[in-house]
């Protein structure tokens, strides 16, 4: 596709801001800068995600509070998400719930209005997904597990979800032999038989732990119950023919594991 030479005038303070975006790999100059912030202003956009971070069970030793170098493995996602477009994160931390604020605060560091919501008694994900409804009203949303990082455009994940017309959508990976996540079965982009394990061996597809979810997903969760997304929900969605599956191939880490986070930690050369 050609190209057409523009001059503009811009104030310093957003030439400031624009060059911000430059990295010398992904964002190469100011040109390039500007044009990627035109493509996402006109992209499909949400304004809200929801961060699992890890319920009652979770300890002073979650993920989330790791560091890579001087960042928390929370801070990653939450510029991560900022960068998208999206200015409010929701999360659900469960006993964490005073480590996280003290760290993050509002969010304003971050560039996102940070909201917290904290369990009582074990609710599963889908449970602690529930006490977050209030924020979530009228709109899709993202949901993240906050022990996961990974290079997944979310921009093009929702641009997907929106296309597909299904109440949600979970991003997908290949992966060679692997039993200790949830499993999904294809037909198209279509999800038709979501487990939470697999005998099976060989090849296996995925759930990354990266959602997004309309609305009408929260209706299917019964309030102050231990649910779970992946063995309560997304059955269901899958056998009406609700849940939709965005693959992807690029880096995917589960940093629970000691070996996996080095390798992330490699992979964002922190």
């Amino acid at each position: 596709m050609g190209k057409k030479r523009l001059t503009i005038t811009l104030s310093e303070e957003i030439v400031k801001k624009v060059d911000k975006y430059i990295d010398g790999v992904q964002i190469r100059n100011r040109s390039h800068a500007i044009e990627s912030l035109l493509e996402q202003s006109f992209s499909p956009s949400i304004d809200t995600a929801v961060i699992l971070a890890g319920g009652l069970e979770a300890t002073k030793d979650s993920p989330a509070l790791k560091k890579m170098s001087d960042r928390y493995v929370l801070a990653i996602t939450l510029e991560k998400l900022r960068d998208v477009g999206i200015d409010q994160v929701v999360i659900c931390a469960g006993q964490l719930t005073p480590q996280i604020k003290a760290i993050f605060g509002s969010g304003a560091s971050y560039g996102v209005d940070l909201v917290y919501t904290e369990e009582q008694e074990p609710l599963g994900t889908a449970g602690a997904l529930k006490l977050a409804e209030r924020y979530l009203v009228g709109e899709p949303f993202l949901v993240i597990h906050a022990d996961v990082l990974s290079d997944l455009d979310f921009g093009s994940l929702v641009e997907f979800h929106l296309s597909e017309n299904t109440l949600a959508t979970i991003a997908v990976k290949p992966a060679m032999g692997t039993k200790e996540y949830g499993h999904v079965y294809l037909a198209g982009n279509r999800i038709v038989e979501f487990s939470d394990s697999s005998e099976k061996k060989g090849i296996s597809i995925i759930n990354t732990g990266m959602y997004v979810l309309g609305p009408e997903v929260l209706d299917a969760i019964a309030p102050h119950s231990k649910l779970y997304l992946e063995k309560d929900i997304f059955p269901q969605l899958a056998a009406t023919g609700e849940l939709s599956a965005f693959l992807f191939q690029g880096y995917w880490f589960d940093v629970t594991k000691d070996t996996t986070f080095a390798e992330a930690a490699d992979a964002w050369e922190l």
